[in-house]
């Protein structure tokens, strides 16, 4: 006896009725979807990284390590949230920058990062160098401002606007 399998462009012409309906369900579902999704010019992007940095005027390279970024990563490291193996830091004199990942599950990242930096500013208190600037969070990296300027003419070729827009910047920037 001979299986027969039907494959799915046989089932689609064979019951045309049920294939009608799902390719009209699909293009009602794609429309209402079209029409209710939130739209933006610059949307807000919530991204699961954060750059914590701090400043050490005059302390060197071993100074800034054992006092600051030592204790930094103990108090980042105690919450579950942050990735471990995905987070980094760099101490050079007087400087520390650690980039915090944050786990993807973590739903209310800008709650975390709130709360991050006032646990930060109660260790700043308590147990980092006087003279410290910082520890800060600075998760803001989706916010960028851009600007054109254009300079047009009626009159003007745009030969004559570039040399002039030339002579202009240099007679500025010597």
């Amino acid at each position: 006896m001979k299986k027969h399998s039907i494959n799915i462009i046989e089932a689609a012409m064979k019951y045309r009725q049920i294939t009608l309906v799902l390719v009209g369900m699909l293009l009602l579902f794609g429309g209402y979807s079209l029409l209710n999704m939130p739209r933006s010019e610059n949307p807000k992007i919530d991204m699961p990284v954060a750059m914590v940095y701090a400043i050490y005027p005059g302390a060197d390279e071993i100074q800034m390590e054992k006092q600051v970024t030592e204790k930094v990563e103990q108090y980042l490291f105690s919450f579950e949230e942050v990735e471990k193996k995905k987070t980094t830091s760099q101490t050079k004199d007087g400087q520390m920058f650690i980039t915090v990942q944050l786990y993807t599950w973590v739903k209310d990242r800008k709650k975390f990062w709130n709360t991050l930096q006032h646990g930060l500013n109660i260790l700043m208190h308590q147990e980092l160098p006087k003279g410290l600037i910082g520890p800060v969070v600075d998760s803001n990296f989706g916010e960028v401002v851009a600007q054109i300027i254009t300079v047009s003419s009626d009159k003007r070729t745009y030969a004559e606007i570039e040399q002039y827009l030339e002579k202009r910047w240099l007679e500025d920037h010597t």
